[in-house]
């Protein structure tokens, strides 16, 4: 059920029926020269309105004010300071538990975001909520069978960032919007500009970059639409046994109340 697509009174239902909102989340970014900006989010919100439709829950529409520095200095890039990402989303959650979800779940479709993402979630225990936060990636949890399909259905082995996999899972969520005449022939391998530092543990905020500095890897070549429906699938799928554990979970409740009244409680 999408959020914007629902009248007053079935809104009111698929509250009480579902109690669980799920925001998509994704960023407006380059994705090489062939993928539209959104790809991100739009992959985040069709995947996550396809496994709502197998385990219902109201799906917010696609969000995008998110971090994506690491891609801050390419052309259709929209990166927000720090602070007000991270305010912005806490009020949006709000706004959601106020019309009266009691768990939230974000579905993520950037990869920058999890950093952010394992921030704020820490940084909710600061201040009393009346709703839990979930969040997980947009395959959920994979079977090894799911994997071993998926695997096999490609033919590159580096799969990350604009590739075959998510080439293939944006043609089959938006058909018709990749520009194929602009993927590289050649695939797109890490320049390993701070292996020197990798080699030593030692991190650094541009290490994306300095692998990737035109925000692609892999080999976009090979994608298909046919590809990325099986993909979209499993996807869908293994989120909704996500969005089902989540519904049924009352272990996460119970601690947050608990965490809050110790938390209230300190130095009495």
């Amino acid at each position: 059920m999408r959020w914007e697509h629902l009248v007053p009174l079935d809104f009111k239902k698929a509250v009480e029926e579902t109690g669980l909102c799920i925001v998509p989340t994704g960023s407006l970014e380059r994705h090489g020269e062939h993928l539209p900006f959104g790809c991100d989010m739009i992959i985040a919100h069709t995947v996550a309105c396809k496994a709502a439709e197998i385990e219902p829950a109201v799906v917010f529409p696609p969000y995008f004010l998110m971090q994506v520095h690491e891609a801050a200095c390419f052309t259709g890039t929209v990166n927000f300071p720090q602070s007000f990402a991270i305010e912005a989303l806490g009020f949006l959650l709000k706004s959601i538990a106020a019309n009266g979800f009691k768990k939230i779940l974000i579905v993520n479709g950037h990869g920058g975001n999890n950093h952010m993402l394992d921030y704020f979630a820490m940084s909710r225990l600061d201040e009393p909520t009346d709703y839990i936060l979930y969040y997980i990636g947009i395959h959920g949890k994979l079977t090894e069978e799911e994997k071993k399909i998926i695997s096999d259905l490609l033919d590159t082995e580096l799969n990350s960032h604009a590739g075959e996999l998510e080439t293939s899972l944006f043609m089959a969520c938006c058909p018709g919007k990749v520009r194929l005449e602009y993927v590289p022939q050649q695939a797109v391998l890490p320049q390993n500009r701070f292996q020197h530092l990798k080699d030593e543990g030692i991190k650094n905020a541009l290490w994306w970059y300095a692998d990737y500095p035109e925000n692609i890897a892999g080999n976009p070549k090979f994608a298909s639409e046919e590809k990325g429906k099986v993909i979209l699938d499993i996807y869908s799928r293994s989120l909704a046994r996500a969005i089902k554990r989540v519904k049924e979970d009352d272990v996460a409740p119970c601690l947050q109340a608990e965490f809050l009244e110790r938390v209230k409680n300190k130095g009495k």
